[in-house]
């Protein structure tokens, strides 16, 4: 089984581990709800590391890509990025993903567990390119640093980064450092090698970044409307019903891998069903997948749901038939053999700020 190259630290934090995609991560260090907290009010420090790394290199790494995914990727510059989709001709998602293009190759941030199906479906098209594929899942780590106080903290411990723009990256003393604003806040991605990680998470808690498990990590994005894959996407939907569209699709840039699927339903269609997000009534969380029902009749399911510790109410993300997406529709989501009275919201729940 891989490891965190910080299980010796979080054990030694008491931290409650988890498995997650074969990983033994801290799912929290005491208190979930204070490390939310903590995120909200300053800054955290969460180890990512079990999440995928992919590099691409080779002289025809950019456009092989260009052409597999559904964002751009031929004209990024150095140091910039790009959210993505790999799709099946169906358009279904594969997998979404994060590229960060360099001067020498283009670096893939990924869901945990997803890089070797990645990397084995991407190579079926691989024929005549120039374009090595590495996986470096367990070779680096990866940390993320979020909160209105998380760009203080690593100027604080030696790290200063400046403005960047989303998916926007540099590197700093042998770190990646990338932009990534999965919890509402202000947020970064660190990326070293795994050997190094110790000595960066002993620099981070030191400026005063407070560590928190992938427990506060959930609801943070949930609050955020961040979808996360192999939770709130899978293969059995497409970029469009996961509200991806403005974020992970560019309509100009020619063909892809189930581009024909996606632009019919942006010119000629619509969603049979979207992800939305649903407030809850009273405190008791229903189960990932609890039912959702408009008037008598069954409208879609939740993917997840969590007590929001920002709004003391509860949250879920759901896919809905489009006749119960809008925004203010009352619908009931089953609690066992009760049933609690909810409400569709825009997303996300909470808007966030960012650090100037």
């Amino acid at each position: 089984m891989p490891q965190t190259p910080l299980l010796a630290r979080h054990e030694a934090a008491g931290a409650h581990l988890v498995e997650e995609a074969g990983w033994r991560m801290p799912a929290h260090f005491g208190d979930p709800g204070e490390e939310h907290r903590a995120c909200r009010a300053g800054a955290v420090l969460i180890d990512l590391s079990h999440r995928g790394k992919l590099r691409f290199s080779g002289s025809d790494a950019a456009e092989f890509l260009h052409g597999m995914l559904s964002n751009r990727v031929s004209d990024l510059a150095a140091g910039e990025g790009s959210y993505s989709t790999f799709l099946t001709r169906q358009g279904k998602i594969v997998s979404d993903l994060t590229l960060y293009r360099t001067e020498e190759d283009i670096a893939a941030d990924l869901p945990p567990g997803m890089a070797p199906r990645l990397a084995e479906a991407l190579d079926a098209y691989i024929i005549m390119e120039q374009i090595e594929v590495e996986d470096r899942t367990e070779s680096l780590a990866a940390l993320g640093a979020f909160g209105p106080g998380a760009r203080a903290g690593l100027a604080a411990a030696g790290l200063e980064v400046p403005g960047l723009p989303e998916h926007g990256h540099i590197e700093r003393k042998g770190v990646r450092i990338a932009r990534e604003l999965w919890t509402g806040e202000e947020g970064y991605l660190l990326t070293t090698p795994a050997g190094e990680a110790e000595g960066l998470w002993d620099a981070l808690a030191g400026a005063g970044l407070r560590p928190a498990g992938l427990a506060a990590f959930e609801t943070l994005s949930l609050e955020a409307g961040v979808p996360l894959y192999g939770k709130d996407m899978s293969e059995a939907v497409n970029p469009m019903q996961a509200g991806l569209e403005l974020r992970a699709i560019d309509f100009e840039k020619g063909c892809y891998l189930g581009q024909e699927v996606v632009a019919k339903i942006k010119y000629l269609g619509q969603v049979n069903r979207g992800l939305v997000g649903i407030r809850i009534e009273g405190d008791a969380v229903p189960e990932g997948n609890a039912k959702v029902l408009f008037g008598e009749e069954e409208v879609g399911a939740l993917t997840r749901a969590a007590l929001s510790p920002t709004e003391g109410k509860v949250l879920a993300l759901a896919y809905l038939h489009r006749r119960a997406m809008a925004p203010g529709t009352k619908v009931g989501v089953r609690l066992g053999e009760a049933e609690a009275a909810g409400e569709v919201v825009a997303l996300p729940f909470y808007g966030g700020g960012e650090a100037s």
